[in-house]
């Protein structure tokens, strides 16, 4: 019995280095979700400034056409 060994006892521990690596990659992924979030909010931030930015010169532009057109005539 000495040389034999007990597959009984290997069984488990597949089991759990399995789970255990499957655990270690979703967490690898939900860091990484976590970042991409993280940048997208910033980014978000950035557009929505632009969009303000663009808007407001849009007006200035309606604006300056507006008084050209209007003292020509």
């Amino acid at each position: 019995m000495d040389g034999l060994i007990n597959y009984g006892s290997i069984y488990p521990v597949v089991v759990g280095g399995v789970i255990s690596l499957l655990l270690s990659i979703i967490a690898y992924f939900l860091h990484l979700l976590i970042q991409d979030i993280r940048l997208m909010k910033i980014q978000q931030g950035k557009l929505s400034e632009l969009c303000t930015r663009l808007q407001l010169e849009q007006q200035f532009i309606k604006r300056w056409l507006k008084k050209a057109f209007t003292t020509n005539n």
